[in-house]
């Protein structure tokens, strides 16, 4: 009890520090505006912060990589945070951006902030996939997950070659619904806006077609099949990677993004957490072990080729769930981070299909977290609420979610569950705030395509159902801040402690000194232990010509030591003059280094 007081008292502290001291974000930044902030941040604190670009995108936007640490950065344990892995949510990007100035703005104002930069390195990438958020910022308007590499969606032997078209010239992509007693979509009874496929087992009837606004330009009766781009950023990476699926590229990691992104964090090994700001939520939607199904397969029939198993002995299946003793973690972290936010309501979060929070745990081995930035909240009406905070406390439905539509815009014909009941509270919450145009109204317009049917478009604004308003940023951003810089000051610190030296004989000294974790987190994961990507703490005894080591190693390579204070004990038995020294030192690239001289004697 007296920890979670201790913990939200510092949490309440950040916030109010964040509030006084952070830029105010009233509005979403297209690539040019971001880059300037970015520019400016930089050349304003160059004595704790630098900027690189990883790539450029096929769009020519460059991949922004911003180091807060100092010139010995790489030196010391890192968090990598990661905005915009999602191109149609800018929330998480803005966010990113948000704690990148909370850190800069802070630092030598703030002990605890500039304590935390001095021993902690920042490596923040506010918006990685750049070619589809950018598509917020032109016309016509449309959500677009995907870059700028022309891919053949529809696999015919030609690219792009079926876009979209603004048929009603309102510089907006929405849908479009065709009147046909052939079709399997009705006004849906509680809101007519919504559009509901027919349940013939209700006696219900279609009466229209569903499609996403344009014309048939190739001629194959399929609208819009072949879009301009594109592979999305989050489902090009290896981890359960979904061959030949929309937007997941023609192989894993075959974008100069995800390719950067991955390069970078193999040669930056001192990474121990990873944080993204992505729908593949697992702080809300906490990572749970997972029963295994189906009885394993017979060691016969392994692949010649290892593989990364459930059971490395019997069944070689793709890991999908956290390892037992990574549970845990995830767990409490999951805990802390509601109680500090408050954040309620939260969609339900399905398993990524190329993700790169997955790819960061199971893969690269680290410990992974990811934060869905915003969903539509519950409301309740009130004539003198505040409802432009769309933050506020809200009641829990976490059963509720809205799904991710498989593109652009939801795919037609496919019944998700409690899809319209999102649709409907998604209604009441643009209703209730006024937001202008949030929902397009059906209107009538002539297609070429259908000249017998009636035709309308309309329905949701892109990108309004994955974006707050811009006046709710800063609300947010003060409890992302605060929880990230907690999360920060949990990593896996190693220190070596209790040293004692015992005199056998005249020249022969026995030395136990333990190898102590001083952070919350292990100095490695369960799984990262399995990936073997992330290095163990290497203990190394350093002794002059004129010494030996008589037991014990010169240097050892230990088990993941246990946070919280956990240790491993060492042991050597050493000939020496009495009076010299020893060195002893414990490294790791993920928990720092650790030495001390020791006078046997």
């Amino acid at each position: 009890m007296k920890s979670s007081i201790h913990i939200l008292c510092f949490v309440l502290f950040l916030i109010v520090i964040g509030l006084n001291f952070s830029f105010s974000q009233s509005k979403y930044h297209s690539y040019d505006e971001l880059t300037k902030e970015i520019t400016s941040l930089v050349s304003s604190n160059k004595n704790i912060a630098s900027v690189s670009s990883l790539s450029k995108t096929p769009d020519k936007h460059d991949l922004w990589c911003v180091t807060v640490g100092g010139k010995d950065a790489d030196k010391r344990h890192a968090m990598l945070i990661v905005g915009g892995v999602e191109g149609d949510r800018l929330i998480g990007s803005e966010l990113t951006l948000g704690f990148l100035n909370f850190l800069l703005k802070n630092y030598g104002k703030i002990d605890s902030i500039t304590q935390l930069v001095n021993t902690t390195t920042f490596y923040i990438l506010p918006r990685v996939n750049p070619d589809a958020s950018e598509q917020f910022f032109r016309k016509p308007l449309y959500n677009r997950t995907v870059n700028g590499n022309p891919t053949d969606d529809d696999r015919d032997g030609l690219i792009d070659e079926d876009s979209f078209e603004d048929l009603n010239s309102d510089g907006i992509i929405s849908m479009m619904r065709v009147k046909d007693s052939r079709g399997e979509w009705m006004p849906h009874p509680d809101d007519p806006r919504i559009m509901k496929k027919a349940d013939a087992s209700k006696g219900e009837v279609g009466i229209y077609k569903l499609y996403t606004e344009g014309i048939d330009n190739d001629g194959d009766e399929i609208w819009n099949e072949d879009d301009l781009g594109g592979v999305d950023f989050n489902r090009n990476f290896p981890h359960n990677y979904q061959f030949f699926s929309k937007g997941a590229g023609p192989y894993q990691i075959s974008e100069p993004e995800t390719r950067a992104v991955a390069e970078f964090c193999f040669a930056h090994p001192n990474i121990a957490i990873v944080f993204a700001f992505s729908s593949n939520d697992n702080l809300l939607n906490t990572w749970k072990k997972e029963q295994r199904q189906g009885p394993p397969q017979q060691q016969d029939q392994r692949s010649g080729r290892r593989r990364m198993s459930d059971d490395e002995d019997f069944a070689p299946r793709i890991l999908t769930s956290v390892m037992d003793d990574d549970e845990q973690y995830y767990n409490f972290i999951g805990k802390q981070y509601q109680e500090l936010t408050k954040f309620k309501g939260v969609p339900a979060s399905s398993k990524g299909e190329g993700a790169f929070n997955e790819w960061a745990y199971y893969h690269f081995g680290r410990w992974s977290f990811a934060a869905n930035p915003w969903w539509i909240p519950e409301i309740e009406i009130k004539k003198d609420s505040a409802l432009s905070d769309t933050t506020k406390k809200q009641p829990d439905r976490k059963n509720r979610s809205m799904e991710k539509p498989e593109n652009k815009f939801g795919k037609p014909g496919e019944e998700k569950s409690d899809e319209y009941a999102d649709q409907i509270k998604a209604l009441k919450w643009i209703d209730a705030n006024g937001i202008k145009d949030g929902f397009l109204n059906w209107t009538k317009i002539k297609h070429k395509d259908f000249p017998d049917n009636e035709v309308e478009v309309g329905g949701f604004k892109p990108f309004i159902l994955t974006n707050p308003p811009a006046d709710s940023i800063d609300v947010i951003a003060a409890k992302e801040n605060s929880f990230l810089a907690w999360l920060a000051g949990r990593l896996p610190k190693v220190d070596i402690a209790n040293v004692k030296v015992e005199p056998v004989n005249g020249k022969v000294f026995r030395l136990t000194a333990e190898i102590a974790n001083t952070g919350y987190f292990p100095t490695n994961s369960a799984m990262g232990n399995k990936a073997r990507w992330g290095r163990n703490v290497k203990v190394t005894l350093g002794i002059n010509k004129n010494q030996k080591i008589s037991s014990g190693k010169p240097f050892t390579i230990i088990e993941p030591v246990k946070g919280s204070g956990g240790i491993q004990e060492l042991v050597w038995t050493i000939i020496s003059g009495p009076g010299e020294t020893v060195i002893i030192s414990a490294e790791s690239p993920a928990v720092g280094i650790a030495s001390k001289t020791v006078t046997l004697k």
